[in-house]
């Protein structure tokens, strides 16, 4: 695309204060509708609209030739906004949940919901024992933002009244904060400006930012702040800023405060921090500046990201690494032997393409399968309406494509490695890809059911994925067809943009049939 096109001014302002206008516009819906619009019918038109407008405004700049690199970006991503806003207005706080129950007053149950509430009323953590208490066993960043978040809008509510879909208005929020941050992560790791709307269109529309972005548990804030961790990290790497550092260690802590799993960044991020040092070293002055810098991300970022878990331990002997095991017996897959969880094959994705939770009598048990499945549409299934299964369908086999040419890409990022102008940043990839399986392996075999393997627990997967995917997309041939690789790739992940749209956007049509519950028999 020509540098010299003239950058239009609203797309140009969006491009640099994502945040802020993404924060200005979800505060407007959360005003207007509450984050719930009781017809689905007008939903799906709101969305259809917004699609229609922003597609349209991209063509009208087009015409007046204002439609830069820039601008292009911020359009792909307006439209993944749209797609998230209008499932959270038609989705509500009941829906493709994750042990969230129900929101009751003076109701704290053993779930995400009772944890929100309780905190909302005591403003403080739970005197007893965690192992006793379900999700209670979850540090409490997110829960006491979104306390804050209830009493806060609860003071512009009718008294006595409450709106408990107003939390999704968070949830959109770090949804679409997290998908900027990915993108930001990308050009830090230096993908081709040419990559650049390729990525964005992957990442926009990408189904788990669409789902989390109206669920309401600790998943999307931890997920944000995983990325945000790793940017500022990454920064300080190249550019060594105290700022960048302490930005870094407080996502981290803040992070690990949300979700303990937030510590896996400490491999990539690790590896980075080490090499800086290692390289920095070699310069007196800078070498004890990089030591200095350590040492207060380590100060800052240990006590945030692990003092809930210590309060637990010496309070109530809580081990550290404590996770609450599933009583589901419908989920449970023990029976399975290793090689089964992780190279048995069964039906898909030909025959069956939407996860088996067992109460249908049947089971998924492959990590890797069910991570594709809940990677697209969570741990619902829509094998009773035509149209939704074959849009997904369509998705799949697009989602496939795209993980094989991640694979050759991640092949192709191994073997480069040597030769790249971004050595250490794709080393530090290498290792997040490795850590991240490693880690959905180990957890998955020593929780051995169903939900264990669900796709939400490796989110980091998506940015090494995306980067691995734009080293294939950046390859050129020999000969007139030299750009015939990134056209491809470019096809390949609009059309992975497009069938998303369409699959979460005639979502609101879907009505579930009647499930009928299979006693188990295994």
């Amino acid at each position: 695309m020509p540098t010299s096109l003239k950058q239009d001014r609203i797309t140009g302002v969006i491009y640099k204060h994502p945040f802020v206008i993404t924060a200005l516009l979800v505060l407007v819906v959360l005003i207007t509708t509450g984050m719930q619009l009781g017809s689905k019918p007008a939903t799906c038109a709101i969305m259809v609209l917004g699609y229609v407008l922003i597609t349209g405004y991209g063509f009208f700049i087009r015409n007046k030739k204002q439609l830069t690199h820039e601008a292009l970006i911020v359009l792909i991503f307006a439209l993944g906004f749209m797609l998230k806003l209008g499932y959270v207005l038609y989705s509500d706080i009941l829906t493709r949940q994750n042990d969230v129950a129900v929101f009751e007053e003076g109701n704290y149950n053993f779930f995400h919901s009772g944890y929100i509430l309780y905190v909302r009323d005591n403003f403080a953590l739970p005197q007893s024992d965690v192992r006793e208490m379900g999700q209670f066993y979850h540090p409490p960043f997110h829960y006491f933002a979104s306390a804050v978040f209830l009493k806060v809008y609860e003071i512009f509510l009718p008294k006595g009244t409450h709106n408990y879909e107003g939390l999704q208005a968070l949830s959109l929020l770090w949804s679409q904060f997290a998908v900027v941050m990915i993108y930001k992560n990308l050009k830090l790791l230096g993908i081709s400006k040419e990559s650049c709307p390729t990525a964005a269109a992957v990442i926009s529309a990408f189904p788990t930012f669409t789902i989390l972005a109206g669920s309401v548990n600790n998943d999307i804030l931890s997920i944000l702040l995983f990325f945000t961790a790793f940017y500022f990290g990454l920064k300080w790497f190249k550019e060594g800023k105290w700022k960048d550092i302490i930005f870094s260690a407080l996502a981290t802590g803040f992070g690990m405060m949300t979700k303990l799993s937030v510590g896996l960044i400490a491999f990539p991020l690790g590896f980075l921090f080490i090499v800086k040092l290692i390289k920095d070293l070699k310069v007196r002055k800078e070498g004890g500046k990089t030591f200095l810098n350590l040492a207060v991300f380590g100060l800052i970022s240990a006590p945030l990201g692990l003092w809930y878990q210590i309060r637990n331990y010496l309070m109530y002997k809580v081990p550290l690494s404590y996770v609450l095991r599933s009583d589901n017996y419908y989920q449970d897959i023990s029976r399975f032997t290793p090689v089964q969880r992780l190279f048995g094959f069964y039906g898909f994705p030909i025959e069956d393409y939407y996860i088996n939770l067992g109460s249908d009598g049947e089971q998924d048990y492959n990590i890797f399968i069910t991570e594709v499945k809940t990677l697209l549409f969570g741990e619902d299934n829509y094998r009773d309406d035509f149209t939704m299964s074959m849009a997904g369908y369509a998705l799949l086999i697009t989602l496939l494509i795209m993980i094989l040419i991640a694979a050759a890409g991640f092949v192709v990022t191994v073997i480069k490695a040597k030769k790249s102008e971004d050595l250490w940043g794709d080393i530090s990839m290498i290792l997040l890809a490795v850590t991240q399986v490693g880690s959905i392996i180990t957890f998955s075999l020593k929780y051995p059911h169903i939900c264990s393997m669900n796709f939400r627990y490796s989110t980091p997967l998506i940015l090494c994925g995306i980067l691995f995917y734009t080293k294939i997309s950046d390859i050129k041939l020999k000969g007139a067809n030299k750009d015939l690789v990134t056209k491809i790739t470019r096809t390949v992940a609009v059309a992975f943009m497009v069938f998303a749209i369409v699959f979460y956007t005639i979502l609101w049509t879907y009505v579930k049939g009647e499930v009928a519950v299979v006693d188990v028999t295994w």
